[in-house]
C-alpha cells in the first residue's frame, strides 16, 4: 500500500502576504508594457503558492520518502529504509509566528496541532508523516499507522 501525506506549505500564516505581492506585482507588470517583467514575478508566486513538502510511505517495500513538490509537479525526494526506526509517537505542537508592522506593532498568530513521528533508535522523533488538527483525529492516525508499518507506540 501507498501512504501519501501532504504535511506543510510553502506559505502559511502571515507570510502568505508575500506571495500575494508578487502575484499582485507580476499581473501588474503583464498587463503594463512591461509584461516581460511580469513573468518572473509570477513564476515566484507560483512556486512559492504550489510547492509543498510531503512524505510517502511504501509500506510493501518497507520504505519511506520525504519529498518536496515543487510548483505542484515535481515530486523531490530519496527513499530510505523504515528499518531505520523502531516506532511511532504522537506529539503536541504549537506553532506560533509574529510579524511587526512598520509602526512597531506585533501581530502574532498561533497554530496547534498534533504531528505523528517515526521514532528513531535512540527514542527520539525524528520524521513527521502525518499533521492532525484534532486530538482524536491523531490518536486514530496513530493506530492506523502502527498497523500499517507494524511498528509499536511510543509514549513520548
Amino acid at each position: 500500500m501507498l501512504i501519501d501525506n501532504k504535511l506543510e506549505k510553502t506559505l502559511n500564516g502571515p507570510s502568505i502576504f508575500l506571495g500575494i505581492t508578487f502575484t499582485v506585482l507580476g499581473l501588474a507588470f503583464s498587463f503594463s508594457s512591461d509584461w516581460i517583467l511580469g513573468i518572473p514575478f509570477l513564476l515566484v508566486a507560483c512556486f512559492l503558492f504550489f510547492t509543498f513538502s510531503g512524505i510517502e510511505i511504501n509500506t510493501d517495500k518497507q520504505q519511506i520518502k520525504s519529498y518536496y513538490k515543487v510548483f505542484g509537479l515535481i515530486k523531490r525526494g530519496k527513499w530510505i529504509s523504515l528499518s531505520k526506526y523502531k516506532g511511532v509517537t504522537l506529539v503536541r505542537m504549537k506553532k506560533t509566528q509574529t510579524m511587526f508592522s512598520r509602526s512597531n506593532r506585533q501581530t502574532s498568530i498561533t497554530n496547534r496541532y498534533f504531528q505523528i513521528y517515526l521514532v528513531n533508535k535512540a527514542n527520539k522523533p525524528e520524521l513527521p508523516i502525518k499533521k492532525c488538527k484534532t486530538f482524536e483525529e491523531a490518536q486514530n492516525s496513530l493506530d492506523e499507522f502502527s498497523i500499517w508499518l507494524k511498528m509499536p507506540v511510543f509514549s513520548i
